[in-house]
């Protein structure tokens, strides 16, 4: 991700001056009315911003989806490294080859596995699947296996084959990508496959060993990187969850700590709220000694602009926010912007925390890129029944529990760009928006931009006839 571009932050998915968890009023350029009310005290529970999956299956890639987008450019090289190993060994042990076909179809299966990384693991694709996963060794394994076969009877040397040094590389690349056990397990099947092809040849090797020494020697490389990239796996993904407990403490105490601050912030908007109307109106009260009905009428104005002040922030959720932000800063720019939020029953709220820095910072690069027409944003959630509530990110709030619908917004705009120079712009975005989001669709027709996400992937349109 360029540093032209913003990036996910915590102030892009929560306002500014209000803590985490609270229903502090937010206060925008537009305001002019303060709700008349205090913040409710900040529940002990405090969201976990951990993806959509299950703690047994977390990896760098999920708790740390920029991250992994940082160590991503590694993954060509190693792949074109295993490619290039496997390619050597084969030129240079060619007088052992007894079947040129087979050694053809190795060099195929290993460039099929090496591509399937490169692709799995690109930002267009991701997060990695475990189907990924299973294709690239499986691959892997079959260009190991024929490779044994193009030299059955004539391989003099274990240590030169090439197939346990490309499946350990291949399972080091995939180190950020797939939880510790899988890798491990793969690891353990793969040098299992490595021994059950090495032991029939022992009578054909140049030196004269223990069985015992050509299977240690065949098995090692694979066990050794592949075990390794499990404990970096595992490694980086305690590392991660013990920073986001370090977090979640950090927000509290400083939203215990800044309490008092916003009691005090609120009694003053609300005081330089009711100073302009009430207090006169009051002080002409007491002057007269009497209540005339251009009072009555007055204090009826009054109230009901305070009751519109309290609906309209109460409604307000941190998209309005984000919305608002960007607004006013169009119109810094001169811009006359029209950005349109429908969300009535503010299914924004139920994003997690990394769902709304991933959005905030995508409709800020919107807000911010060549060709944006300013008056063609609109931001809309739809639902539909039946929402599995294992896909949540945070763990389920109360609000959330009566919660039920598959919640899938939709971010509709004009920008005129081509859509090469589109996905350019957005390809860091989706990769991310991928992590955070189960289902991630985008449509390009220009200068239409359609982004669409959500829980669950939405059913297919039934069809009548």
């Amino acid at each position: 991700m360029t540093a032209a571009h913003p990036t996910p932050s915590a102030d892009d998915a929560i306002p500014t001056n209000t803590p985490s968890n609270t229903t502090a009023p937010i206060t925008t350029p537009s305001s002019t009315t303060t709700p008349n009310h205090t913040p409710n005290p900040t529940p002990n529970h405090t969201p976990v911003p951990t993806p959509h999956t299950k703690p047994h299956a977390f990896t760098q890639q999920r708790l740390d989806p920029l991250g992994a987008l940082a160590v991503w450019p590694i993954v060509p090289g190693v792949a074109a490294l295993g490619f290039g190993y496997a390619v050597l060994t084969t030129v240079l042990q060619a007088d052992e080859i007894w079947q040129p076909y087979l050694a053809v179809l190795t060099l195929l299966a290993a460039a099929g596995a090496s591509a399937v990384l490169v692709l799995a693991g690109g930002r267009s694709q991701s997060p990695v699947r475990q189907t990924s996963l299973l294709l690239i060794m499986g691959l892997g394994l079959a260009a190991h296996l024929l490779d044994q076969a193009s030299r059955w009877g004539s391989n003099a040397l274990v240590q030169d084959d090439f197939g346990p040094i490309m499946l350990g590389l291949l399972l080091v690349a995939l180190a950020p990508f797939r939880p510790w056990r899988e890798l491990a397990v793969a690891a353990i099947i793969a040098a299992f496959v490595i021994a059950l092809v090495a032991l029939p040849q022992v009578p054909f090797r140049s030196l004269t060993v223990p069985p015992g020494i050509y299977l240690v020697v065949a098995v090692t490389p694979v066990l050794a990187l592949g075990l390794a990239a499990a404990a970096y796996s595992r490694r980086m993904v305690r590392l991660l969850l013990a920073w986001q407990t370090d977090a979640r403490r950090a927000i509290a105490r400083r939203t215990e700590e800044s309490r008092g601050r916003v009691v005090r912030e609120v009694l003053e908007q609300q005081r330089a709220a009711l100073q302009p109307g009430v207090f006169p109106l009051f002080e002409d009260v007491l002057a007269r000694g009497e209540v005339t009905k251009a009072d009555i009428v007055r204090a009826n104005e009054l109230a009901a602009g305070v009751r519109r002040g309290i609906v309209a922030h109460i409604d307000e959720t941190w998209l309005d926010a984000v919305i608002a932000r960007e607004r006013a800063g169009l119109l810094e720019r001169g811009k006359d912007p029209l950005l349109v939020v429908a969300d009535p029953e503010h299914r924004a709220a139920h994003f997690g925390t990394q769902q709304r820095a991933a959005t905030a910072a995508l409709i800020t690069l919107l807000c911010l890129a060549p060709g944006f027409d300013p008056r063609s944003l609109v931001v809309q959630a739809d639902t539909e029944p039946e929402s599995d509530p294992d896909t949540q990110i945070d763990p389920p709030s109360d609000r959330q529990q009566r919660h039920s619908g598959t919640d899938t917004f939709s971010i509709r705009l004009a920008l005129d760009l081509p859509p090469r120079r589109v996905r350019a712009l957005l390809r860091s975005y989706i990769a991310v928006l991928r992590m955070v989001f189960p289902w991630v669709r985008v449509s390009i027709r220009r200068p239409s931009l359609t982004l669409e996400f959500g829980d669950k992937r939405p059913d297919p349109p039934s069809t009548l006839g």
